[in-house]
C-alpha cells in the first residue's frame, strides 16, 4: 500500500502489557472504515516483548507494522514514525489509548475542513476527563499557563498525546523539530504557528491510565527547560518558514 489515507503512529517503550490490546482495538475500528490505513508502532528500544507482540499482530492483521529504533525518548520515536509513515493523514496515539479510538472521527472531520494540524484537547468545550487525580490535573493547568506565557498562546491543552497532521504538515514539522523529551509537544505547536499552519483543538473523551509513564512534576520541570531551548532556537530562526 503506497499511500493509505490514514497512518496511526504509536510510540512504544516497554509496552508489552497493553500494546496488544491497543492494536486489537485500533485495528477493529479502522477495519470497519471505508478508507485505507496502516498502524505503525515505533518501538523505542524496548527491552521487553513489545516488538515481538507487534510483529505477531502484523502477521495476523495486514496493515500493522513495527519500526524499531534506538531508545531516544517519546519525541524522538514520534518523529521517526511520522517521517516513516505513508498516510495522507498521520495520527499520533499514545500506546495506552487513553482516548477511545472512536474519538478519531472528530479529527478526520476537522481535516476535511482544511486544517493542517489537529490536536486533542482535554480542556476545550465538550471535552470530558475520567479518573484523573486532582493534583495531576492542577499541575497540568499550571504548566499550560506557563506554556501560554512563554511559548504558545491560544491552546488550552498542548500535552495530550493524540495529534493529527496532514502529510505535508508532518513532513514539514518533523524535519524542523528536534526535542526528544516531554517538551516536544510544545515545540511542535510553536513551529506550526511560526510556519503559518492551521491548527485546531479537538475536544475529546479522555480516561486516566494508572500505569501512565507521565511523571507530572519531573516531566514539567524538564519541559520548562525545553521551552527555554525553543525560545533560543526561535531567536536563531530555527522555526521560520
Amino acid at each position: 500500500m503506497d499511500e493509505p489515507y490514514l497512518s496511526l503512529v504509536v510510540p512504544a517503550y516497554n509496552e508489552e502489557r497493553r500494546i496488544g490490546r491497543t492494536l486489537d482495538q485500533a485495528a477493529a475500528y479502522l477495519g470497519a472504515r471505508k478508507f485505507t490505513w496502516e498502524i505503525l508502532v515505533v518501538d523505542d528500544g524496548s527491552t521487553d516483548r513489545t516488538r515481538e507482540i507487534v510483529e505477531k499482530a502484523g502477521r495476523r492483521t495486514p496493515g500493522i507494522r513495527v519500526l524499531p529504533v534506538a531508545h531516544g525518548g517519546k519525541g524522538w520515536a514520534v518523529r521517526q514514525g511520522m517521517l516513516a509513515a505513508r498516510g495522507r493523514l498521520r495520527f499520533m496515539a499514545d500506546a495506552d489509548l487513553a482516548m477511545p479510538i472512536d474519538q478519531l472521527d472528530g479529527f478526520l472531520a476537522r481535516a476535511e475542513e482544511g486544517y493542517d494540524v489537529m490536536i486533542a484537547s482535554r480542556e476545550a468545550p465538550g471535552a470530558r476527563r475520567f479518573g484523573e487525580p486532582q493534583l495531576r490535573h492542577l499541575m497540568g493547568r499550571v504548566f499550560n499557563w506557563v506554556v501560554r506565557i512563554m511559548a504558545v498562546r491560544g491552546f488550552q491543552d498542548t500535552q495530550c498525546g493524540f495529534k493529527c497532521f496532514t502529510a505535508d504538515a508532518a513532513d514539514d514539522l518533523f524535519r524542523v523539530v528536534s526535542i526528544d523529551g516531554f517538551g516536544f509537544d510544545v515545540e511542535l505547536l510553536y513551529a506550526a504557528k511560526k510556519r503559518g499552519l492551521a491548527v485546531v483543538e479537538v475536544p475529546i473523551e479522555w480516561h486516566y491510565q494508572p500505569r501512565s509513564k507521565v511523571r507530572p512534576f519531573r516531566d514539567s520541570v524538564l519541559a520548562l527547560t525545553d521551552i527555554l531551548r525553543i525560545r533560543r532556537r526561535s531567536l536563531a530562526g530555527r522555526y521560520d518558514p
